[in-house]
């Protein structure tokens, strides 16, 4: 039975609304600051993962085969990497690529963020054959300047190599319309863990010139809007045009001096690319030549790279010497070249180069002479 009368009862409606706004907004309050600290949480989850820490020493790491992510993470957080498993768990969720891990003996610089780890420990990147001798078959080294086709004939499957070469899904990480990878596959001596077949081989040069090229580009912060394909160009011509490291920045001059000043190039490097005259001597019909490659008759650069250059040239290419030379001659040594700014001078450089080597042949011509008859004796 209510004994309430008609007056009490609205007041008692109002209490009741009044505590249940109350109860609304301590609710409001508290989902508000759960919110909030699993934001700041996830924030501070998130610098753990991708903020480097301060370098340090190099940590020697194996990644055994057929570990879980979270017995990777374990492995690196007993040997110091990461500070907990987590965070490699989470570095692995924030990954997008879907790479596996590869397993190996690693040495990894201290400081690095989980993220980094990870993609070190996808790509192959820093790692190493255990101490101790190093099997051939685990072992491939690319010298400096190889072409495509040069680099396939050091592999037991040339045509196999070539493929992967010209793979478009490779070729679409660099963001080219280009027929193959010809100068973007970096110079080196690479290990492997496991004897590695010709497309290993080329995804591990590839990853290595974008690891390489993105160094350089931090290093060179002023040349970040430059033309890849361009830089590659002109580095794989300084490449087959010189073999001295200070030598390298002022053939890159003389290169951009000439493109400025509306002149062929002129490189007999770009006719043996075109003609597989490799180290061959260019006659005077090779010249003749119909071919986009043909700096005698082309102004310009050639469609792309003649070889695969190394980090040197690269570096050269970015950042020539700042110097108006527009000719280049070699030197009777071989090695070296002579730099000049008119065609007067380039034309005495020439004839001295000449009278050098016609020195040396007639040397040569007679101590060969002298050893037949010593022979004769």
């Amino acid at each position: 039975m209510n004994t309430e009368t008609d007056a009490q009862q609205p007041g008692r409606k109002w209490s009741c609304l009044r505590l249940a706004g109350k109860l609304v907004l301590l609710v409001l309050v508290l989902v508000f600051l759960g919110a909030a600290a699993l934001g700041v949480g996830a924030y501070l989850a998130y610098e753990h993962v991708t903020r480097p820490g301060t370098p340090g020493e190099t940590v020697a790491v194996t990644i055994p085969e057929g570990l879980s992510g979270k017995a990777v993470g374990k492995v690196l957080a007993d040997r110091g990497l990461v500070e907990h498993e987590l965070f490699f768990r989470l570095a692995m969720r924030l990954d997008t690529t879907g790479r596996p891990i590869r397993h190996g003996y690693y040495e990894l610089p201290s400081g690095l963020s989980p993220l980094q780890i990870l993609n070190h420990l996808q790509e192959g990147t820093q790692w190493r054959m255990p101490p101790g001798e190093v099997p051939d078959e685990l072992k491939v080294t690319i010298p400096e300047g190889l072409t495509i086709v040069q680099m396939a004939a050091q592999f037991a499957d040339p045509e196999a190599f070539g493929e992967a070469a010209a793979d478009p899904q490779l070729i679409a990480r660099l963001g080219l319309d280009v027929p193959n990878l010809e100068g973007f596959l970096m110079p080196n001596t690479y290990y492997f863990e496991e004897k590695p077949d010709e497309r290993a081989v080329v995804e591990r040069l590839l990853s290595h010139f974008e690891h390489e090229y993105a160094e350089l580009r931090k290093e060179l912060p002023e040349t970040a809007e430059r033309d890849l394909l361009e830089v590659v160009t002109v580095a794989s011509l300084i490449e087959e045009e010189c073999r001295v490291d200070e030598e390298r920045p002022l053939v890159a001059a003389v290169i951009y001096n000439r493109l400025k000043a509306g002149m062929p190039l002129d490189l007999d490097s770009t006719l043996q690319y075109a003609l597989g005259k490799y180290g061959e001597r260019i006659l005077n019909e090779d010249k003749e030549t119909d071919s986009p490659y043909n700096t005698y008759r082309r102004k310009g650069l050639p469609p792309g790279p003649i070889s695969n250059p190394g980090v040197a040239c690269l570096r050269a290419a970015l950042q020539p010497a700042e110097e108006d030379y527009l000719f280049f001659v070699s030197n009777a040594d071989g090695k070296t070249h002579t730099f000049s700014t008119t065609m007067n001078e380039h034309a005495e450089a020439v004839r001295r180069f000449r009278r050098e080597i016609a020195v040396q042949r007639r040397e040569l011509r007679d101590r060969e002479t002298r050893g037949e008859e010593n022979d004769a004796q």
